[in-house]
């Protein structure tokens, strides 16, 4: 059986190789259509569309705050912070979480004041002493 013309799918891998050279800045669409067996009349509306699509659409990157407010419309979650984390902890952990913070803010207070009056009585000490 004799193949008048190429299939549909030898055109869509065609236009797949002209379109990733076009990117790669390689303009040798005729050596990929000699290889393809393709006649330029057949896909010149189609290899138009290709260079005008890769002359407008150019490479942007996005800023990080608009990839984070779109994240959170797509998702429709925050990106976790601390106090997201916390917030969705059980209430016994917050609980437990908040005495643990609150003995560590106790402990350092104190420990400082010791320290404080300890260098007070010793400086007193000495000045006595003299």
């Amino acid at each position: 059986m004799s193949q008048s013309g190429p299939t549909d799918a030898r055109i869509q891998e065609l236009l797949l190789v002209v379109t990733d050279s076009l990117l790669a800045d390689e303009h040798d669409v005729d050596s990929i259509l000699r290889y393809y067996n393709v006649p330029r009349s057949q896909v010149s509306s189609l290899l138009y569309v290709i260079e005008r699509l890769r002359e407008a659409l150019t490479v942007v990157k996005p800023n990080r705050r608009f990839v984070q407010r779109l994240k959170v419309d797509l998702v429709g979650e925050p990106e976790p912070t601390v106090f997201n984390r916390i917030r969705y902890l059980p209430p016994r952990v917050q609980i437990a979480a908040g005495v643990a913070l609150l003995a560590g803010v106790m402990f350092v207070a104190r420990r400082r004041f010791t320290v404080d009056t300890s260098d007070g009585v010793a400086a007193e000490v000495a000045h006595v002493a003299r």
